[in-house]
């Protein structure tokens, strides 16, 4: 078992992230098909241990194949928390230093403008380099992704700050942090990432580019504004899957959720298995650089912000067709990873949907419920609908919520549903323009809740068994 930061609250964490891993799936399936987005795939650890995977949606439109939690998917910069382990494990090897210079390494950069930038300064994007070079069509399939003569040519001519003058994230700083890994270890990026990280760590889902893997790829769209006049989820246009070649290093990588929890997980202070001592990883979580973004932060390879009222390490990514985050709770010991595949796919948005719900989990029970058996509080879950919306009655951590399928909640003023008796529940939302102060009754049946009324006194019936005619007509 990890010794992470977090441990000694282990049983509580399990319990909070099991109560919203049981939720969560539905609440963001309900997301998707309103969003018209492709699919998703996400997972959850704790202290290095997986609490669950789950997916939804499709991997494929056409012909249809259902998203499953074994799809590939591009991770995009999350390749760069490999290139920052890969260059602290060369660091611990004693082959090189984060002073180091890049001329040191790549002999064709000395005396450039690049040519002092150092290893350190790169990983923290604190180089002063172009982002992606003048012409970055590879972005959107115009062109193939640089070789490396290419990164290196874009490099001499890519100095756009002084060194330390501003945070500027660059893909091709990380390239070449690639190309510095291959001096250094004398063996392609490919072979030192495979035997120094993916292996001891059995991500067996895991590479760094567009390999014999590709068939196992979900497939990647375009976003819904560009899906033809009606915005219809099929007229999405799906992006074939490249190489990224010397980019590998910047946004290459694939894996699947699992494998990102996992990877992440290893990377939590005292974790086992881990390639990295504590001290690698303190220099790498710590923040190096304030991104310009209020309350984004950059360490070595690893964005670090505040989620949720907690400090956390990871990264995002984008590739053409997916959108993807990770975050590691060093607080908790908790690890979300959130995988999608489209380019306005809401993986950052949907993964902090589920940290709130984390901290709905978290709150107190109320003493209304402290001698009520759990069998009678699920009775009232489920999902209902009227004419103006569709609710959820949730459990979440031992308490019920009243919530919106998909709408993130607000923590700070959320609060749990009041036990009255069993066919009656109290509304304790604050805010006056709502439920404040009202009842909600219940009709139950052999299968649990069949209709609610209220908050507010309108009857909302049991989603699988609500209907509404194309015509609503006024009463007679």
């Amino acid at each position: 078992m990890s010794t992470a930061h977090g441990v000694q609250g282990q049983e509580p964490t399990r319990a909070i992230w099991e109560s919203v891993l049981a939720y969560a799936p539905g609440f963001l399936e309900f997301d998707r098909a309103m969003a018209r987005q492709p699919g998703f795939q996400g997972a959850v650890a704790v202290n290095g241990e997986l609490l669950g995977a789950f997916s939804g949606g499709y991997a494929r439109l056409s012909p249809p194949e259902a998203m499953t939690d074994a799809h590939l998917f591009r991770v995009a910069s999350h390749s760069k928390t490999f290139t920052a382990t890969a260059v602290m494990l060369l660091r611990q090897d004693g082959k090189l230093s984060l002073e180091d210079p890049l001329e040191a390494w790549l002999t064709s950069l000395a005396g450039s403008d690049v040519g002092e930038v150092t290893v350190g300064e790169l990983l923290s994007h604190s180089a002063g380099i172009i982002r992606d070079g003048t012409n970055a069509d590879f972005w959107t399939l115009g062109r193939p992704f640089p070789d490396a003569s290419e990164v290196l040519e874009i490099a001499r001519r890519g100095k756009v700050l002084e060194r330390n003058e501003h945070f500027k994230y660059s893909n091709i700083g990380y390239g070449l942090l690639g190309l510095v890994i291959e001096a250094a270890a004398g063996q392609s990026y490919a072979d030192f990432v495979e035997a120094r990280i993916l292996t001891p760590l059995e991500l067996t889902d895991t590479g760094p580019d567009l390999d014999a893997r590709a068939p196992g790829l979900a497939a990647g769209y375009g976003p819904l504004a560009l899906a033809g006049s009606n915005h219809a989820l099929e007229d999405r246009t799906e992006i074939e899957h490249i190489a990224t070649h010397a980019l590998a290093a910047a946004t290459g990588f694939y894996s699947t959720a699992r494998d990102m929890a996992t990877y992440f997980g290893s990377h939590l202070l005292g974790a086992s298995p881990s390639v990295l001592g504590d001290d690698s990883k303190r220099r790498m979580q710590r923040q190096a650089e304030d991104s310009g973004t209020p309350g984004r932060g950059y360490g070595l390879g690893f964005i670090v912000q505040k989620v949720a009222g907690r400090l956390t390490f990871g990264h995002s990514g984008g590739y053409p067709g997916h959108i993807t985050r990770s975050w590691a709770v060093p607080e908790t010991g908790v690890v979300l990873s959130m995988l999608t595949n489209a380019v306005d796919g809401p993986a950052t948005a949907w993964g902090e949907a589920l940290f709130a719900l984390a901290a709905l989990a978290e709150a107190p029970v109320p003493d209304s419920w402290a001698s009520v058996d759990p069998a009678v509080l699920r009775r009232f879950t489920g999902r209902f609908a009227s004419l103006w919306d569709v609710v959820d009655i949730a459990e979440l951590g031992g308490k019920l919520y009243w919530l919106a399928p998909g709408e993130a909640p607000k923590p700070e003023i959320a609060r749990p549903l009041e036990y009255v008796d069993g066919t009656t529940l109290g509304s304790a939302d604050p805010n006056g323009f709502a439920g404040y102060g009202e009842e909600l009754s219940f009709d139950l049946d052999e299968h649990g809740a069949a209709a609610v009324r209220g908050p507010g006194g309108i009857l909302f019936t049991r989603l699988a068994d609500f209907r509404v005619p194309r015509v609503l007509q006024a009463p007679v």
